[in-house]
């Protein structure tokens, strides 16, 4: 049992680095509230709705790009977007748009047969083999100026596989020795409790004995910080041990291809794009359908939560699976979005490597030609984002700014013990605002609701400000809107503590406007552009 002693520390510093801060909210929806009336830095939603009170709203369509929603949620389902002129399941493409029964939204990760990708590879090691034989041996002036960008992610591919392997064998054996013990001492635990699942309630009802002691310490403690119950811990610590796993042979085999063989398709052909399916049900829609739940779940109805923007449609578009999503599925379903009906398109996800970026800039800037809001995630890797790209950016490969597009990083609240979530990514040139994404409220695929955290979260707080200013200020442009979000939020003076690190600093030196999004500030901003007007 000293074994076990020695590497409990290991297995709790785990959970936390994976969650990040612990701390529970006093109050559920604290990212609600406003800070001078009720303590929390939140973003005034009430206050907002206020000055709102007496003028009509028109519906707004907000399209997730995400990785799957539960239609039949009962704090979403009545705010789905239904495709006007799609019959459902007749299997005929009723619209002309090319892909078949697109009711609530279509899937760019399906199968023809239904059948959905479940599989993600890291784009550093698919963009490393895909390029290899093109460019290995040749430095930059050897390659074609219209090479010149994947040239470059082809470098930083192999800089982060290289990095990503050396870490790797530097911590796979101390993994492997807690892995085994995790496994052990669970099993043990489950039988002593006669539970598959258990809490640190649970444990806390176990008597302590001498042969129980240190199990107990291990489990109490990681439990204690931040874990669940002990499947999800499991799970988590077993998806971080694979990685591991699979970093340390990245560099000596090429991966497979889930995505052409599953969908059919060709992963770097842009003009292909009758792929897919409409199962958004399938893998995976725990995400979207919490991101989809912050936006725009039914508001007062006494069900699971109150969404931000009342009166939206949210359209599901899956283009991701969890991990670096192909840049084709991101520019086509943003351009499926903006070609049915969309104002704002919220996007959970980033990677670090995107060879294909000119379509997706493309697809921006296409968005940007009929006047739609996009709003990104910044990320949750700690890392300053002007120094390590993170797509999609708000800049094209020419360098060429994007102002229809938001970067949000994570937020929190001194009753969480930090203004800035330690996990969030951050960078005052690349990153916009901040918006809270620590422990938020949201639903779950099924019926019910759960606390997440994340820039997966922040997104969806700014993207239900941007569809509340769509619909009751229509005539507002999508670069005036983002311009209102980023000038309008509440200014934090007092220094906060930059990720990662334990450095104090301002807000000002983590995003470029130095603020935390605030509804009731956009909408008293927008009512002064309209009065300008």
């Amino acid at each position: 049992m000293k074994k076990h002693i020695a590497v409990a520390g290991l297995l709790v510093c785990l959970i936390i680095t994976a969650k990040a801060q612990s701390v529970k909210p006093e109050v559920k929806d604290w990212h609600y509230l406003d800070y001078q009336q009720d303590g929390y830095r939140g973003i005034s939603l009430r206050q907002a709705y206020a000055l709102l009170k007496g003028r009509k709203s028109e519906p707004v369509i907000v399209a997730v790009i995400d990785s799957g929603i539960d239609t039949l949620q009962p704090d979403l389902e009545p705010v789905l977007w239904r495709n006007p002129r799609e019959i459902p399941n007749n299997q005929k493409d009723d619209d002309g748009n090319g892909l078949i029964d697109d009711y609530y939204g279509w899937n760019y990760l399906g199968a023809p047969g239904g059948e959905n990708l479940a599989v993600s590879v890291s784009d550093d090691w698919r963009t490393w083999y895909r390029f290899k034989a093109v460019f290995e041996g040749r430095d930059s002036a050897q390659v074609p100026a219209n090479q010149r960008w994947q040239y470059r992610e082809w470098k930083r591919a192999h800089q982060k596989l290289l990095d990503a392997n050396s870490k790797a064998s530097e911590i796979i054996d101390k993994l492997r020795i807690n892995w085994d013990i995790a496994n052990r001492t669970n099993a043990l635990l489950k039988k002593m409790l006669n539970k598959e699942v258990f809490t640190r309630k649970d444990l806390d009802s176990l008597p302590v004995t001498a042969e129980n002691r240190e199990i107990l310490t291990i489990w109490k403690g990681i439990l204690g910080a931040g874990a669940t119950n002990n499947v999800g811990f499991i799970k988590g610590f077993g998806d971080y041990k694979k990685e591991q796993e699979d970093n340390l042979i990245k560099l000596t085999r090429p991966p497979k291809d889930y995505r052409g063989e599953l969908l059919q398709d060709d992963d770097y052909d842009i003009t292909k794009t009758g792929y897919g399916n409409h199962n958004l049900t399938g893998f995976s829609g725990y995400h979207g359908t919490g991101v989809s739940s912050v936006i725009g779940a039914v508001r007062n109805n006494g069900i699971g939560i109150d969404g931000i923007a009342g009166n939206v449609k949210i359209m599901m578009i899956r283009g991701i699976l969890g991990k670096d999503e192909f840049d084709k599925d991101v520019a086509l379903s943003i351009r499926y979005a903006v070609d049915h009906g969309a104002k704002v398109i919220n996007m959970s996800f980033g990677k670090y490597i995107s060879p294909d970026k000119r379509w997706v800039d493309e697809a921006i800037e296409y968005a940007l030609s009929k006047d739609v809001v996009l709003v990104h995630g910044a990320g949750n890797d700690a890392i300053n984002t002007d120094l390590d790209d993170h797509y999609p950016s708000s800049y094209t490969i020419k360098g060429r700014f994007l102002p229809n597009i938001l970067q949000v990083g994570a937020s929190g609240d001194a009753s969480l013990g930090t203004l800035v979530a330690s996990f969030s990514n951050y960078g005052k040139k690349r990153v916009d605002l901040f918006a809270p994404g620590l422990e938020i409220h949201s639903a779950i695929a099924g019926n019910g609701t759960q606390m997440a955290s994340g820039t997966s979260l922040s997104s969806p707080v700014v993207a239900g400000i941007a569809a509340l200013l769509c619909s009751y200020f229509p005539k507002l442009k999508a670069a005036e809107i983002v311009d209102i979000i980023k000038k309008s939020g509440t200014t934090v003076s007092e220094p906060v503590t930059k990720p990662g690190t334990h450095e104090k600093v301002l807000l000002s030196e983590l995003c470029n406007s130095g603020r935390i999004a605030n509804a009731a500030g956009a909408v008293k901003m927008a009512l002064e552009y309209e009065r300008k007007k």
